[in-house]
């Protein structure tokens, strides 16, 4: 993919999150994901705990009973604000998870646990995905881990269609993104269609071949119905 359309992707990914801000707040505000729940059985008292695109803070709602050193980072303003309502006692700050040292905010390192859900998804190119994961390990703890996770939009049947269809636009030259890449419609609570925003459909194997060009050991990764579930060490 042209450089050019790398960043005009980006730009549509962080315009949109700062459009949507307040429906998707309330869009995760339902019940959290038990397989994250699980996952945060994992954090002890007195862990840090850094939630790269932490949109709304809603991971909060699975560490909540935990006393832990959290920070919640999003390139999103309008996300962080209401994250900064939502949980008026923890620290949010707005940064790119590209570029973390360009932050204005001190972000540290040395963190047990990073969880970057849903993210990597929005991320468009190779490059740029390990360049998030590199990013991710200069702040890890040495025995620290990554949970990651990304839809599994392949289990879902008008996406796979589309999937297909790119592949083979692709094929012929009829296709500018990468063949796993997808645009669809954002939808809020109300199921009114507010904007279109970029995805980029994981495979298993894509995910770990993106670990192992970061560095990073694989201490899981797995498919499940609607998501791929991926916890990494240096």
């Amino acid at each position: 993919m042209k450089a050019e359309k790398v960043q005009k992707l980006l730009a549509m990914v962080c315009r949109n999150y700062q459009d949507i801000a307040t429906d998707f707040d309330i869009t995760r505000k339902k019940e959290i994901w038990p397989e994250i729940r699980v996952l945060a059985e994992k954090v002890k008292d007195g862990d840090r705990v850094l939630d790269l695109g932490c949109g709304n803070g809603r991971l909060l709602e699975a560490l909540k009973e935990k006393q832990i050193n959290y920070l919640g980072v999003d390139n999103s303003a309008n996300l962080i604000s209401l994250a900064k309502n939502n949980y008026p006692h923890k620290q949010f700050i707005v940064a790119n998870i590209l570029d973390l040292d360009s932050s204005d905010e001190v972000i540290g390192n040395d963190y047990n646990f990073i969880f970057c859900l849903a993210v990597l998804q929005h991320l468009p190119g190779e490059e740029l995905r390990v360049r998030a994961l590199k990013e991710m390990a200069k702040r890890l703890k040495e025995s620290g881990e990554i949970i990651i996770s990304n839809w599994n939009l392949w289990a879902f049947k008008k996406h796979r269609q589309q999937l297909i269809k790119n592949y083979f636009l692709k094929l012929f030259g009829g296709y500018d993104f990468e063949a796993n890449d997808l645009i669809f419609p954002w939808k809020n609570s109300q199921g009114e269609e507010k904007t279109n925003r970029y995805y980029h459909a994981f495979t298993k194997r894509e995910l770990k071949k993106l670990a192992g060009l970061a560095g990073l050991k694989i201490l899981s990764c797995k498919k499940e119905r609607n998501n791929f579930w991926l916890i990494l060490k240096k």
